[in-house]
């Protein structure tokens, strides 16, 4: 078993860059940057937030070849505040794309795992009093 969920809160939450610019969970904790991965958001979060949960597409290359592994596609969500400007969340969606863009992530049981933002950031669908961006990434494993 693969665990890409915490691959990827690993590699978001230790970036310094990305959590400064992030609210923290809970509240005032200063360990904790608020990135989720679970549903719903807890209803106490504090805004900006970013949420990956579930993959949206998941391929095994041992269905279609004789290599073992995988190739995934998880959305990667920024949500803060409707200020009038999108400039912070453009900023949040942007460090999320570099942290995330032909990177390699460390996951336990994948000999090889390098993730790749294949779309985005693309508007989010909020309602009127927030703003956010998704992107796209793509993750390849090759499993032992």
């Amino acid at each position: 078993m693969i665990d890409l969920t915490q691959a990827i809160y690993d590699k978001l939450s230790q970036d310094a860059t990305l959590v400064a610019l992030l609210a923290t969970y809970p509240s005032g904790s200063p360990q904790n940057p608020a990135i989720f991965t679970g549903w719903p958001i807890p209803p106490d979060a504090t805004r900006p937030y970013v949420f990956s949960r579930g993959s949206v597409s998941d391929i095994h290359f041992d269905e279609i070849n004789t290599n073992l592994g995988r190739d995934t596609i998880r959305d990667v969500t920024c949500i803060a505040d409707n200020t009038g400007s999108d400039s912070a969340i453009e900023t949040i969606a942007e460090r999320i794309r570099t942290v995330l863009h032909r990177q390699p992530l460390t996951v336990p049981g994948g000999t090889h795992v390098m993730s790749q933002c294949i779309g985005g950031p693309f508007v989010a669908e909020t309602d009127d009093t927030l703003t956010g961006r998704q992107l796209e990434i793509r993750i390849v494993t090759m499993e032992n």
